[in-house]
């Protein structure tokens, strides 16, 4: 028999009824930071009925006393002192508004997937507030600054000036006894890289730990390495200076971070979420004196009140060290 292609085909054009796509109702992950500078600080809460005004204090360290006290005599006392740190509480907030047509007809759980949105949108701009406060403190005195000349990149050695720094001002590390490093992933490149005598890759190969940690080049989702008394995590959201220092190059900026070097409050019940996400009012409507048609079918928002300080005093307890990348 003669060959007959088929006739009908799925182009064909009177076949008005078949489905031309598929929706995949599973969104996509999009693309999300790691959030580190928040859960780098000393966390308080201001209590509702308190004003919006917190304030931390510290005493002032006496100094030795090198005069012997002469016999007979009771002398004079002396008074202590402190030094006061304040900061006032602001609010955030953010919400949508879905009408109830589309949550009757959308192919996605829309209300659910945009409360996951927007919840990183809350827990990023707290971020963001945390990291104001850094960059701050790191401007407040020339000795919490360490910058890098051309061509010189984030290594073991600058690591561990900026922490022996820290030590010579008697900051102490975290309750787990390292301090906190929080660095761009292209910063940590150039120290992962670091092949010089006493560089990560010097260190680490001699360790059973450290020689797996090479091969597989992250521990977990945001620790990275630990050098010089330093836990480092990585994150996007660091700060960064244009032009540095060639006039060409972004700085990318690494924070090396003593105890209670940032505090960040909190008012009343507001949770601050320490990574990535959260948790949102999520409502469904029906009419309402405003809405009596009831056309405004859910909405999402997030509510909060917070703000970040540094301690008080004039020692800054963190260090954070300018210098561009060799992969940027």
């Amino acid at each position: 028999m003669p060959y007959s292609p088929a006739s009908v085909l799925t182009t064909t054009g009177t076949l008005a009824h078949l489905v031309s796509r598929w929706y995949d109702r599973v969104a996509v992950g999009n693309l999300k930071s790691n959030l580190a500078f928040v859960p780098a600080t000393s966390r308080r809460r201001l209590p509702n009925a308190n004003g919006k005004t917190f304030q931390i204090y510290s005493y002032d360290t006496f100094a030795a006393n090198t005069t012997p006290g002469s016999e007979g005599t009771v002398g004079t006392g002396i008074a202590p002192t402190t030094v006061v740190r304040e900061v006032t509480v602001q609010q955030y907030f953010d919400y949508v508004n879905f009408s109830d047509l589309l949550v009757e007809t959308a192919l996605d759980p829309i209300v659910e997937n945009t409360a996951a949105e927007l919840g990183y949108r809350a827990a990023l701009s707290a971020d963001r507030l945390a990291r104001s406060e850094f960059e701050v403190a790191a401007a407040a005195t020339a000795a919490a600054r360490i910058d890098l000349a051309d061509n010189e990149f984030l290594s073991a050695a600058i690591v561990r000036q900026a922490a022996m720094s820290l030590r010579g001002d008697d900051v102490k590390p975290q309750s787990d006894g390292m301090y906190i490093g929080i660095a761009h992933p292209f910063a940590l490149f150039d120290l992962l890289n670091d092949n010089t005598a006493g560089g990560v890759i010097d260190i680490l190969k001699y360790h059973e730990s450290g020689a797996k940690q090479l091969q597989s080049g992250v521990q977990n989702e945001m620790r990275v390495v630990d050098v010089a008394g330093v836990r480092f995590i990585e994150t996007t959201q660091v700060g960064s200076t244009a032009a540095f220092p060639s006039g060409v190059k972004v700085g990318y900026h690494t924070y090396v971070v003593g105890m209670d070097a940032i505090f960040t409050v909190s008012l009343g019940q507001t949770e601050i979420p320490e990574q990535r996400n959260f948790s949102l009012t999520a409502r469904n409507w029906g009419p309402t004196k405003s809405d009596p048609a009831g056309v405004i079918g859910s909405s999402v928002a997030y509510n909060f009140k917070f703000a970040a300080l540094r301690a008080p005093g004039t020692i800054v307890r963190l260090r954070q060290i300018r210098a561009e990348s060799s992969i940027a």
